[in-house]
């Protein structure tokens, strides 16, 4: 290899790696930048020539191969689904994130860049907390909702479902870098305060009851992991606590929590609401995936043969783009091995966990537990911010842990013992004083 060639390869990984910083810094605030961004990672990833040099290391995440054999699958799916072309490419596109990563974890082998990407995005929805606050007060160019005042939906970035998503993973990732030892004083209860902020602004100055699950159940899976013995018992019983306070003190809470309980009774009227959609989806998804459970209707399909199974006025329309469940969407369209590698898929972090450190095995962990909760009620690989969040954040999190693992130091073969002088004979010695 020429000197230039190096120097170039060089380059392109250094640029490559600044913008996937961007990357993480730009998708929960502003996607078109995202885009852009992330095709220039993909260009200069591959001029740098790491991806293939690194393969033998990537390949041992089982991440990667269900990423790829979930896309492998979707393209066999075009072979027999009776999906329009438009439908077919739109699907291939919004899944073809999943190729991302094994580009991604073939360039982020250095920790010091998987910290710049963490922190970047940190960054970022710190700077939607803030403004989530700041929107109380002033109505902000910038904000999706302009209502000021507590107690109000404050939907800074897109919807507040992806918000309150992003927001969810935030406030765990707050809580462990509030754990560090190594952290000074201040930091850690900076970062304290960030998790506080960032739940009460999903409790409290939000409408999405996505959040309210997904929170509870990330909160839940951390400080089990994060605690042992009576702590954990005294965690588990203050967040017990925080819900009680929360259902006084949250009038949001209370009239989304009840609104929803009336929404999933009536849920047989065919009534177009959010929880009584949700219901019909899961139903009607439930019958189509019957009909064919094994292979599926193929890719793309979804939207024509829900229109075909609801006829009920304004339902084609409401419910044709996805059934809120990510589970029974790629079970409807793939099939059986669909679903299979969607839980692989899941389950990849919770394999990662298993040799990692302690607060790599916690946001690994909460990680999974959000992305397998969040996955029961949307569509968290369809939807574009939130497919991004979980491809990006799967990607580093498994990254990470892969990479560590192998930098740690392997313990050291034992060394054979020296031969130690053999003691004297003591019948010799009586003999040779005997002579």
């Amino acid at each position: 290899m020429t000197f230039a060639l190096r120097r170039m390869q060089a380059f392109s990984e250094s640029a490559a790696l600044a913008c996937l910083v961007l990357v993480f810094l730009s998708f929960p605030v502003a996607m078109a930048l995202g885009y852009v961004a992330m095709a220039l990672v993909l260009l200069f990833g591959l001029l740098s020539g790491r991806i293939w040099q690194r393969w033998p290391t990537v390949r041992r995440a089982p991440v990667v191969w269900a990423a790829l054999g979930l896309y492998a699958l979707m393209l066999v799916g075009t072979l027999y689904t009776p999906a329009s072309h438009d439908d077919i490419v739109l699907h291939l596109s919004k899944y073809s994130k999943l190729l991302w990563v094994p580009v991604g974890i073939a360039l982020l082998s250095d920790q010091a860049w998987r910290r710049r990407c963490m922190n970047a995005f940190a960054l970022a929805m710190l700077f939607i907390l803030v403004s989530v606050y700041a929107n109380i007060f002033w109505d902000l160019p910038w904000s999706s909702t302009h209502n000021q005042g507590w107690g109000q939906n404050h939907t800074v970035i897109g919807d507040y479902i992806t918000q309150n998503v992003m927001m969810t993973f935030f406030v765990v990732l707050a809580m462990d870098r509030g754990l560090r030892a190594s952290a000074a004083v201040w930091q850690r209860g900076a970062w304290w305060l960030a998790a506080a902020l960032g739940a009460l602004s999903i409790t409290h100055l939000s409408s999405g009851r996505t959040g309210y699950l997904l929170l509870l159940m990330a909160l839940l899976a951390f400080f089990i992991l994060a605690t042992q013995g009576w702590k954990r018992w005294a965690a588990l019983g203050l967040l017990g606590l925080g819900l009680l306070v929360v259902g006084a003190t949250s009038v949001e809470v209370q009239q989304r929590v009840q609104l929803a309980v009336t929404e999933a009774r009536n849920s047989d009227s065919m009534e177009i609401t959010s929880i009584g959609g949700r219901i019909n989806f899961w139903k009607n998804t439930w019958a189509l995936v019957a009909q064919k459970p094994l292979t599926g209707w193929g890719t793309g399909s979804y939207h024509d043969a829900w229109c075909a199974q609801v006829t009920a006025e304004g339902w084609c329309a409401f419910g044709r783009w996805h059934p809120h469940n990510q589970y029974l969407f790629l079970w409807m369209e793939n099939g059986l091995p669909g679903l299979l590698l969607f839980l692989a898929l899941i389950g990849a972090p919770v394999w990662a966990a298993r040799h990692a450190q302690p607060h790599q095995r916690r946001l690994l962990l909460s990680f999974a537990v959000i992305f397998a909760v969040n996955s029961l009620i949307n569509a968290s690989l369809w939807s574009s911010r939130e497919s991004h969040f979980f491809v990006l954040l799967l990607i580093l999190l498994c990254a990470d842990a892969l990479y560590t693992r192998r930098a740690a130091p392997q313990p050291a073969a034992p060394q054979p013992a020296a031969p130690q002088p053999a003691a004297p004979d003591p019948l010799g010695v009586a003999a040779q004083s005997l002579r």
